[in-house]
């Protein structure tokens, strides 16, 4: 095949030598976005998890990311610039893949807007057919809808994509797993996130044809779509929490988070908590109604609380529910305790109430004395 080259929206990408492609990006930026969509494609055609749940190289599914086809196997060689080799027996035609890899790269990287919200585009299939899809985010979720396009039960230690380091993008942080295996390390953490995001993005658990599954087998969760394709009147959208709501929202609640009582004074361990999780309800924040919608929640009742919610029924009645406003559950269990209390001593409540009053006062008294 002779010279060849193209210049696309962010990159030149030029053919020299039989089947060899060389492809430089502007900006290091493009090319982590490159990089790390040509894993998920991989993901999608070339990986499997074995039974320890690391993603081995073997042939998967018959689709792909379009942009990045399974016939081309990219390596990174420095911040901007990529080798790829084509696979002697394709059917390989360099404009048409210049052409679908520049409006892939554009739609992956610059959002297209409908309504108020911002979206990427990117689609997934083969030649005969692609289903296209919009993300409000172009990571992890992107990386699920890869994993779960079998339709098949996939394990939580499969969503967090353990692989070879050598298959890495660099812009991905790597994280240490159990074993001893330096070979290997973890891409993501929690998947529930993953999850979570799915609903965000038009997969929903309720209903009479849920499209989004999940169960509990041997201690841990699996999770599976019964359809690959995208619902967008299904999204939940989440509102942003500005930084002066967070710092306002801490100091009303004292920095003590609403659960387990614990104070914190750096901040760094407090989180703002939709009440009602904004993948159960769209919460439509404003800066009239965020501290009845918001409360201040440690980052371990934080965590413990999306664990709840991924599990808990699509039913669940969540404006009940302690998980949502514990304040009237604390304040149910004093009546029940000074009720128990003047049973238990044959007096009234009044009787009850006075005393408490009287401690209170001599607990103030004594500790102004300090």
């Amino acid at each position: 095949m002779k010279n060849l080259k193209h210049t696309g929206f962010c990159f030149t990408l030029t053919i020299n030598d039989g089947n060899i492609l060389n492809l430089d990006f502007a900006k290091k930026g493009e090319a982590n976005i490159f990089e790390t969509l040509n894993l998920f494609s991989c993901l999608l055609h070339s990986f499997k998890p074995d039974e320890n749940s690391i993603w081995r190289k073997q042939k998967r599914l018959d689709v792909e990311i379009k942009g990045w086809p399974s016939t081309i196997e990219w390596e990174r060689l420095s911040d901007t610039n990529f080798k790829g080799v084509i696979q002697v027996s394709s059917d390989f035609n360099f404009e048409e893949l210049a052409e679908t890899l520049n409006t892939a790269i554009k739609n992956i990287t610059v959002p297209v807007e409908i309504k108020t919200d911002k979206y990427y585009q990117f689609q997934i299939g083969n030649k005969s057919h692609w289903n296209e899809y919009l993300f409000k985010s172009r990571g992890r979720e992107i990386c699920g809808l890869c994993i779960l396009y079998d339709t098949e039960f996939h394990t939580r230690d499969e969503l967090e994509v353990s692989i070879e380091k050598k298959y890495q993008p660099h812009n991905i942080s790597k994280l240490t797993i159990g074993n001893n295996d330096t070979t290997i390390s973890r891409l993501y953490g929690d998947p529930s996130k993953i999850i979570d995001y799915f609903r965000n993005q038009g997969w929903t658990r309720e209903g009479d044809n849920p499209t989004l599954i999940t169960k509990r087998e041997r201690r841990q969760e699996k999770y599976r779509l019964t359809s690959v394709q995208q619902n967008l009147s299904l999204q939940v959208s989440r509102s942003t929490i500005k930084h002066s709501w967070k710092l306002e929202l801490f100091s009303l609640h004292n920095n003590t988070c609403r659960l387990c009582h614990t104070k914190y004074e750096n901040i760094k361990f407090l989180s703002p908590d939709h009440r009602i999780p904004a993948i159960v309800q769209p919460e439509n924040l404003t800066g009239e109604n965020y501290k009845e919608k918001l409360m201040t929640l440690c980052i371990y009742c934080n965590q413990r609380k999306r664990e709840f919610t991924k599990k808990v029924s699509p039913t669940y009645d969540w404006e009940n529910s302690p998980w949502a406003y514990p304040e009237k559950f604390q304040q149910k269990k004093i009546v029940e305790d000074i009720e128990r209390y003047a049973i238990a001593h044959k007096k009234s409540i009044t009787q009850v109430i006075n005393e408490i009053i009287l401690l209170l006062q001599n607990h103030t008294s004594n500790s102004d004395n300090y």
